[in-house]
């Protein structure tokens, strides 16, 4: 708006008057009303945002299981290592060929000792295979893991 007064013009940009204790403008700012998002923005952006945050939360259990799967995998060759370490330290007298079955943390250990049919072998009596296997059940399915190593009696 253009006013002019005694021969000279001057713009109003913006101009406001008070009513009752209240300020109202009389010329509307288009700029602040440009600026501001609508409610079909809002909602648009969060359904959006809403399909991404299923999204990512449907991984988090799978993480989560896979991540069980790997604890009772490492305590299943924790278990299995002690129970080889201490059949290492037995004396070869004590390393009697058979097969023993026990529980150990939680988990169901199958021990075989066996003479191994080995070719090659300069003196396969004074070999022994130790066979340590590891069962468990976990998500309703049976899991195994198995460990053979040899030991060798020490010469005379």
């Amino acid at each position: 708006m253009t006013y002019r007064a005694h021969g000279s013009s001057f713009v109003v940009r913006r101009s406001s008057f008070v009513v009752h204790g209240e300020q109202r403008t009389t010329i509307n700012d288009q700029r602040a009303t440009k600026q501001a998002f609508s409610l079909i923005e809002l909602i648009i952006s969060i359904a959006i945002l809403s399909m991404g945050l299923l999204g990512a939360m449907r991984v988090f259990p799978v993480g989560l299981r896979a991540s069980q799967r790997s604890e009772k995998s490492s305590r299943a060759t924790i278990a299995a290592q002690r129970i080889i370490e201490s059949l290492k330290l037995k004396r070869w007298e004590d390393l009697a060929e058979g097969e023993t079955t026990s529980e150990e943390d939680g988990f169901d250990v199958t021990t075989r000792i066996t003479q191994p049919q080995l070719d090659g072998v300069i003196d396969p009596a004074r070999v022994k295979t130790l066979d340590v296997t590891v069962q468990w059940t976990q998500d309703g399915r049976p899991r195994h893991l198995a460990f053979l190593t040899y030991v060798r009696r020490p010469s005379s």
